[in-house]
């Protein structure tokens, strides 16, 4: 055959088949949508398919880790009612099992303390000096003519001595000290009495002329050097001469 007769031949068959389609559409029309329905509801259903069995999958899967989970509860202890914040347990402090002592300190306890003492021995030697009375004078036609002086002394058997002196109350005049050793006189005393009893003749101290009312004067010292203080409490009447 000639090349055009060829030609021929094949656009005759192309146009019978494009007749044949035609007449085919005529008698059973499917419109584009429905191949597109068609398309989609074949996809949704392999989609499903793939969907159900990934969740068939994932429910095994979550059994599987739901029982790993399970376990691992039973293998740890019980949790305590009031749980607190979890910590690592590098970083926990140590438990004790004893309750910690918490040291007290008890006041001291106060003891009343009493030494019994005695008081001491006192050092003193001289510890008393009294008169008989206040005033006294020359002679017994004016009141009594003689004066005591007694000591009270710590130790009787130490000596001392009365030193006395007038001092004239209106002319400041004073006479010389004189002295006279203390006698034993009983008990822990000592003492010595003055007589001024000129009208008798029988006084044992004696003074110048010319004095007038005047203070009797004495203080007491001891053989030891201990000394009173010089008393000016009684006074006497001298006879003037």
């Amino acid at each position: 055959m000639k090349k055009s007769d060829k030609i021929m031949v094949l656009i005759m068959i192309v146009l019978f088949s494009i007749s044949l389609a035609c007449s085919l559409t005529g008698e059973t029309t499917v419109p584009p949508s429905a191949f597109t329905e068609t398309a989609l509801s074949l996809r949704m259903t392999q989609m499903a398919l793939d969907l159900n069995q990934m969740t068939v999958e994932s429910y095994q899967q979550a059994l599987t880790i739901e029982s790993a989970i399970n376990a691992t509860q039973q293998a740890l202890p019980p949790a305590s009612e009031n749980p607190g914040p979890t910590q690592p347990e590098f970083l926990q402090p140590p438990t004790t099992t004893q309750a910690p002592v918490i040291p007290t300190t008890a006041p001291p306890t106060l003891t009343s303390t009493y030494t019994e003492t005695t008081a001491p021995t006192s050092s003193k030697l001289i510890l008393q000096v009294f008169t008989d009375r206040k005033v006294f004078y020359c002679v017994p036609s004016s009141g009594p003519t003689t004066l005591t002086v007694t000591v009270s002394l710590s130790d009787v058997d130490q000596g001392a001595a009365v030193y006395w002196r007038l001092q004239d109350k209106s002319t400041g005049r004073i006479t010389d000290w004189e002295n006279e050793d203390l006698r034993r006189s009983g008990g822990n005393n000592r003492a010595f009495t003055f007589d001024a009893n000129v009208w008798d003749g029988t006084n044992n101290f004696y003074y110048p002329p010319l004095m007038g009312e005047s203070w009797f004067q004495y203080q007491i010292i001891a053989d030891k050097g201990e000394r009173t203080e010089v008393f000016s409490d009684v006074t006497f009447f001298p006879c003037a001469q």
